[in-house]
């Protein structure tokens, strides 16, 4: 089955996709023969289904094809929460027209960012984000990218048309899985974290999914973040971008690194000092910093 969405230009599909390191992330990949988005999605009703996504150029707006794989039929739900999901985790709804015109006094930033790129890649769920940040955490990149592949390995539901792709898991299916995590899944102390997550979801009607609606000032979503277990303020920071707040970033040792080569001169700034390179983009922020270190 083929679905599609529009996208008021300017969009830039396939560059924005893989700006942010998620498109490594089970079960997310991206196909460069395709030029697509691959994702592996449960959907409400336990069906698992392939999208496929891919860009396609016109005068006035990018259309987007999801080409979807399943066994059997989709109802209209379905097909509308396909296109929900997809529109959420590519941050379609975003307007970052003003960010465009911030950039405008910057040349070479614009002429990185002027054909519609800064909507970086998120999950269907900010279940799944929480989870994949805990998994970033004190870490690096290849074992972050190794712990993720094997939550969905071992928990995730697999696709009855290929049962090597899997889905990515609910917090029940985390929660049923919890003597795998110690041997087969081993996120070190993270198990600890994710299944506490979990279990609140599941057992105490932790509502994470209302936050991306909530419409919380920053400062009390960063709060209401950083209430959930393994969550400092890098990893807060992490999830407000997901979430569309760009008004802040965690001086961490990448921002760091980046900030004192490219703009002190091997003077060694404070934090304050470092963060303050960035103020004049105001709610821009962390999207100024992501472009400028890329």
């Amino acid at each position: 089955m083929n679905l599609q969405l529009q996208v008021a230009r300017p969009y830039d599909f396939a560059r924005s996709v893989r700006d942010y390191g998620w498109i490594a992330l089970a079960p997310v990949r991206w196909l460069d023969e395709l030029n697509a988005l691959r994702r592996v999605e449960r959907l409400d009703t336990g069906k698992v289904v392939v999208l496929h996504v891919t860009g396609h150029e016109a005068a006035e707006a990018v259309t987007l094809r999801i080409d979807v794989q399943t066994n059997g039929k989709l109802t209209r739900r379905e097909q509308e929460e396909i296109r929900r999901k997809v529109r959420w985790m590519l941050k379609l709804d975003e307007d970052l027209s003003e960010f465009y015109q911030a950039c405008a006094s910057d040349a070479a930033l614009w002429e990185k960012l002027k054909t519609g790129r800064g909507r970086l890649l998120r999950s269907p769920t900010l279940f799944e984000d929480v989870v994949k940040t805990i998994c970033t955490t004190n870490t690096t990149w290849s074992q972050t990218k190794g712990m993720v592949e094997r939550i969905v390995r071992f928990l995730g539901d697999p696709f009855p048309g290929d049962p090597e792709l899997h889905a990515f898991p609910t917090p029940e299916q985390i929660l049923a899985g919890e003597a795998l995590f110690k041997d087969k899944i081993r996120l070190g102390y993270r198990n600890d974290y994710v299944l506490q997550l979990a279990r609140e979801v599941v057992e105490k009607g932790r509502d994470l999914e209302a936050l991306k609606t909530s419409g919380l000032p920053a400062a009390e979503m960063r709060r209401e973040l950083k209430r959930i277990k393994g969550i400092g303020d890098y990893a807060a920071s992490t999830l407000l971008m997901s979430l569309g707040y760009y008004d802040s970033i965690a001086v961490d040792t990448e921002v760091r690194a980046l900030v004192v080569k490219k703009y002190f001169n091997g003077h060694k700034p404070t934090d304050k000092e470092i963060a303050a390179v960035y103020d004049h983009w105001g709610k821009w922020k962390y999207l100024a910093y992501w472009f400028d270190s890329a």
